[in-house]
């Protein structure tokens, strides 16, 4: 089972990142008490999350899905895109590799 503190995720957050409390609760039109408070929260309503990740430009509800099994489904795979980067840039260099062989050969002869 995985145990999921918001409080303890922002808190985290909050150190790493040298975030002050009281610019935040002013940028939120909030208290800093209020901050406080999500800090010792176990579980924050999604809204409160989703305006935090807006103020502060963090993505926490990512940090929360990898928290998750990599069996779980999404609706959207956020990672589209550089895995089908990926696969373009694997086919390249599987070209390119033959390309080498190809002129090694002609090389040595």
């Amino acid at each position: 089972m995985i145990q999921l503190n918001i409080g303890q995720l922002l808190t985290t957050h909050f150190e790493k990142h040298r975030t002050r409390r009281a610019a935040l609760a002013r940028h939120m039109n909030t208290y800093t008490s209020t901050i406080l408070r999500y800090q010792k929260s176990e579980s924050l309503q999604t809204k409160i999350l989703f305006e935090l990740c807006t103020h502060l430009k963090h993505n926490f509800f990512m940090d929360i899905a990898q928290m998750l099994p990599p069996e779980y489904t999404t609706t959207q795979n956020p990672f589209e895109a550089k895995d089908q980067r990926i696969a373009q840039l694997e086919e390249e260099l599987k070209t390119i590799k033959t390309e080498r062989d190809v002129l090694l050969k002609v090389m040595r002869k």
